[in-house]
Parts: C-alpha cells; sequence; structure tokens
C-alpha cells in the first residue's frame, strides 16, 4: 500500500512514461551485451514471423527498433497534445491563422525560442544523418556485436570529439521541439535526456556489463 501511495503522490503520467520511454535504452542495452541470446530468439520467433523469417540480424535489430519508437513517439504526442498547455507565441499564431501576427512573431524578442528551438532540431537531425551515412545501418543497429564486419569509422563526426553524436542528436532534438514548442512542462523531455545519457554512460557501456555481472546475467548466450 505504502508503494501505491508512493505512486499516486507522483502521478501516473511521470512514472508511465519513464517506464515506456526506457523500453526503448533497454533494448538497445539487451543486444548490446546479449547479442547472441537476441540471435537465438530471433531463431526461435520470439520477437514474431516477419522478424524471424529476416535473414539479417542486424535488419532483425533495426525492425524492433522501429517498433518500440511507437513508445517514444506516443508519449511525446500525448505529453505536448495533450498534458501540456503550449504557450509559444510563434505557435499561438501559426494556431490562430492570422498571417499578420504570425510575421509579427517571427521576429519579436518572444519569439527567440522558437528559432532556438529550431537550430536544435536542426543540429540533432544532422547530427543523426551524419552517423547513418557514416556508419550506415548495419554500423548503427550493432552489426559487429552481431558477427558482421563492420569497418571503423574516424570520418565525420567521430573525428569532432562528440561521444555518441547519435544519441546527443536524439537529446537536441528532442530539447529543440519542447523548447520550439514552449510547453507548460519539461519533464518528458528531462525523462528522454535520463535514459540516453544513462545509455551513453551505463546501459551501452562496460560500465552496464559490471552491473549485469552484479546482478548474475552473465549466462544469456
Amino acid at each position: 500500500m505504502e508503494g501505491i501511495k508512493s505512486i499516486s503522490s507522483i502521478g501516473v503520467y511521470p512514472v508511465a512514461a519513464f517506464g515506456l520511454l526506457g523500453i526503448e535504452r533497454l533494448l538497445y542495452g539487451y543486444v548490446y551485451h546479449f547479442p547472441s541470446h537476441f540471435k537465438t530468439e530471433v531463431k526461435k520467433g520470439t520477437f514474431g514471423k516477419a522478424i524471424q523469417e529476416e535473414p539479417l540480424y542486424w535488419k532483425c535489430f533495426m525492425q524492433l527498433g522501429i517498433y518500440v519508437k511507437v513508445f517514444q513517439y506516443s508519449v511525446c504526442l500525448y505529453d505536448l497534445l495533450h498534458r501540456c498547455t503550449l504557450t509559444n507565441p510563434i505557435w499561438d499564431a501559426a494556431r490562430a491563422g492570422d498571417a499578420s501576427v504570425f510575421f509579427d512573431q517571427i521576429t519579436s524578442a518572444k519569439g527567440k525560442d522558437f528559432w532556438v528551438g529550431w537550430s536544435l532540431i536542426g543540429v540533432g537531425q544532422f547530427l543523426n544523418y551524419s552517423v547513418f551515412k557514416a556508419l550506415g545501418g548495419i554500423g548503427v543497429y550493432y552489426g559487429w556485436e552481431l558477427g558482421y564486419k563492420v569497418e571503423r569509422v574516424t570520418a565525420f563526426p567521430y573525428n569532432t570529439g562528440i561521444s555518441d553524436p547519435q544519441y546527443w542528436g536524439v537529446v537536441s532534438t528532442i530539447w529543440g521541439i519542447y523548447i520550439a514548442l514552449g510547453p507548460s512542462s519539461m519533464l518528458t523531455a528531462w525523462i528522454e535526456t535520463f535514459w540516453y545519457v544513462m545509455s551513453m554512460k551505463v546501459i551501452e557501456s562496460p560500465r552496464g556489463k559490471k552491473v549485469l555481472e552484479f546482478l548474475g546475467f552473465t549466462n544469456m548466450g
């Protein structure tokens, strides 16, 4: 009962959003640490017939990654379109359909968050595009871990000193969307940031392996 009371005091949405947004990151951690187990489960049809029939394991992972994006998109859309109030003046003018007000707001000081947000979206998507161009799908979806030959990449953006540029690109995009639209709460953006930083620093790293060994998850072959 105490646990239920604690959840009630926090609210349903933060708990649900935290869990749903973590699914994608935990999936990536699973494939990163247990690629042999993942391949075995694919062969058994655990993830469905369509994925079972795909001969390339990295493409199986890619399909799963696309499926779990539904959770991420659903949480963000619910948050922005239902839970929050959007307050950016440019967004308000655009929804009102008043062209003169819209163009006035574009050049106003109050509309600066709109442009900051779109700048972050642009940076984030450029990083994502650059990662896919440099690594290809096979590199992005853990081809090396799954047993395929993947050449080491030193081209942009891996020559910039930015660790995990794709993940920072996602974080930049998420914050850009939230800043541009001006919602009444940034909770979801912070939860997303938490999960992506956890992926970079723990879940998809040697630190994560140590945590799994401590918890006894060492024999998932």
